[in-house]
């Protein structure tokens, strides 16, 4: 169901949109098709499975089913040309877009396919996404992307989310993002008082619990539940709820990070070392990225290449702080301190006093000696 990142419209913008188009003189029109549309509409977000068999007996009759009767699929395939025609006319500039998906083939050739079969449940699933015009689908992909971020960068994305919070209540994508970035924080330290956060954890938990799921990701769900657990110390909870997700969307679940950093701190360093680097080539123009994979070829002793992504990242933003602290560790270990005093003054200015004050204290002791491969030109 998911539009970009994990960016969905919430129930409520969904029934409007169907309320909308529901009274379209163009969809108002086509009866059967209209009412056909509402039912497949309702189900799903009544979390409801639609067969055929359930249209038959909706629609049409069971002995028309058992008949082989198309009458079901040739409905649905005019709705899908109904939904196409009104976003290309009036409904073009809506903020929400209900689309029904159409059969997947073998081949794209013209002769010579088949139609897949799809999981039970889907065939007549809408799926629904935000227009890439609509302005709360742009403030939430850019909350979403600024969560991986700096810190500074995870405090701008708070207070996009509260705006939006504001328009839109209870919306299941900002509840999320608000959970995720609680534990963003907490997984970079030094936001939050120790004491409290067993407390974050579980306010964050529970806010997941509370939140309206029929428009939001499964896959998200389980991947920010992982983070939580993982920043409150229950590994064994976020390994379950991690594996969830892998299995829902991995490709979403390893692109979000969190779970690569959980495998390094759960002692799978080679599998996490894979997709670090997996990352980090999938995302050649992220300066985050490429930072965070130089700073995991630092730990491993693999100090050229560290060198190179560090300066790869600061060629993409000579801002991200994850390089400047890289790249301050390996100018001290190669014994250059003025050069790592430069990156960490850029540090400083970069990130919270507290968080400055965390990382300063993790910077590798002075005098250190690394391989004459790794010392920094």
């Amino acid at each position: 169901m998911a539009n970009a990142e994990g960016v969905n419209p919430s129930r409520h913008e969904i029934e409007l949109q169907l309320e909308r188009m529901l009274a379209h003189p163009h969809v108002r029109a086509k009866k059967l098709q209209s009412e056909i549309l509402a039912f497949l509409v309702v189900s799903a977000l009544e979390g409801k499975q639609v067969t055929e068999l359930t249209l038959f007996e909706e629609f049409y009759s069971v002995d028309q089913f058992n008949a082989g009767d198309t009458h079901v699929r040739a409905m649905v395939n005019n709705t899908r040309r109904l939904l196409k025609e009104y976003y290309e006319r009036d409904g073009k500039d809506d903020s929400v877009i209900i689309a029904l998906p159409a059969p997947k083939r073998s081949s794209k050739r013209k002769k010579h396919y088949k139609i897949e079969k799809r999981p039970a449940g889907e065939a007549y699933r809408p799926q629904f996404s935000y227009n890439p015009r609509a302005p709360i689908a742009k403030q939430l992909e850019i909350a979403n992307h600024l969560l991986i971020g700096n810190p500074a960068q995870i405090e701008r994305s708070l207070w996009r989310l509260d705006a939006i919070s504001k328009a839109q209540p209870n919306h299941p994508d900002v509840i999320l993002a608000i959970a995720e970035a609680v534990g963003s924080q907490l997984l970079i330290g030094g936001i939050y008082s120790e004491d409290l956060r067993a407390h974050f954890v579980a306010g964050g938990l529970l806010w997941i619990d509370k939140l309206d799921r029929s428009t939001a990701d499964a896959w998200r769900i389980h991947n920010v539940r992982g983070l939580l657990h993982f920043v409150g110390g229950e590994m064994d909870k976020a390994k379950r709820e991690f594996a969830k997700a892998l299995k829902l969307d991995r490709a979403a679940t390893i692109g979000r990070g969190w779970y690569t950093q959980f495998l390094f701190a759960a002692g799978e360093k080679e599998e996490a070392l894979q997709l670090t680097a997996l990352l980090a080539d999938e995302n050649a123009s992220s300066a985050h990225a490429q930072a965070f994979w130089g700073i995991r070829l630092g730990n491993e002793k693999r100090y050229g290449e560290a060198e190179s992504a560090f300066r790869q990242a600061l060629e993409l933003d000579r801002n991200c702080w994850a390089a400047h602290y890289g790249m301050a560790q390996l100018c001290q270990a190669a014994g250059n301190l003025e050069k790592a005093n430069e990156h960490i003054k850029r540090l400083e200015a970069l990130v919270e006093p507290a968080v400055y004050l965390r990382l300063e204290k993790k910077l590798r002791p002075r005098g250190t000696n690394i391989a004459r491969e790794g010392r920094l030109r």
